[in-house]
């Protein structure tokens, strides 16, 4: 997918990224609690050698499972419209999400999944027929696959000695992953704020969403 959906024509071009498979690079800036991610794809070794400015530190570098996603506005902006961006060494970032200042917080006593609030204006797109992993909390909330696993490291809150298949996340007794397949281009707005959640491999599920609330 290259192209802008007509359901988010109004959302400026740039701030969609639509080569999802490739990895991107977060940065957090500590003085000001907000989330940076690269507007272009980052190698690793590029991302390891970024010389940040005071109070700004890495963060993660990761892929996403979706076909596309946009940001509509820079977070507490009152409408949608570019995102605010900024230049670190030389690679220009886009503030996205800003995390809760309290921190992630572990849901089982294993320590996994963390959730973590972001405050974000987050659009997830997904071609027809792909399938999804969706994870379903106990109290019935839904939870779409975003980040994708992380093999070979680096991605945030990512365990050491991590399991890569999806289907051994070690999820909390009473929490359930399934599949769904979608029938049509799935446009997805994330709540603000998300909860992200986050998995010892490296992967995300996101949410709540209500768009699979007919299956299972």
């Amino acid at each position: 997918m290259k192209e802008v959906p007509e359901a988010l024509s109004h959302i400026p071009r740039e701030n969609f990224i639509f080569d999802c498979h490739l990895l991107y690079g977060e940065l957090m800036d500590t003085t000001t609690g907000t989330g940076w991610h690269s507007i272009v794809p980052m190698y690793r070794e590029v991302y390891d050698a970024l010389v940040l400015p005071e109070g700004v530190r890495r963060v993660g570098i990761a892929s996403a499972v979706t076909d596309g996603y946009c940001f509509r506005r820079t977070p507490g902006a009152e409408s949608d419209g570019l995102v605010q961006r900024r230049e670190i060494d030389g690679h220009i970032f886009m503030n996205v999400g800003n995390p809760s200042p309290d921190g992630p917080e572990a849901l089982s006593e294993t320590g996994w999944p963390l959730l973590l609030k972001v405050n974000k204006h987050h659009t997830l797109i997904y071609e027809a027929g792909r399938e999804l992993s969706v994870i379903r909390a106990p109290d019935g909330r839904d939870f779409v696959h975003l980040i994708a696993k992380a093999p070979d490291g680096g991605a945030l809150f990512q365990g050491i000695n991590a399991p890569e298949d999806i289907n051994n996340l070690g999820l909390p007794e009473g929490w359930e992953l399934r599949t769904e397949i979608t029938s049509k281009l799935t446009i997805i707005d994330l709540p603000c704020p998300a909860d992200a959640l986050f998995f010892a491999n490296g992967s995300s599920f996101q949410g709540p969403v209500d768009e699979f609330q007919s299956g299972h």
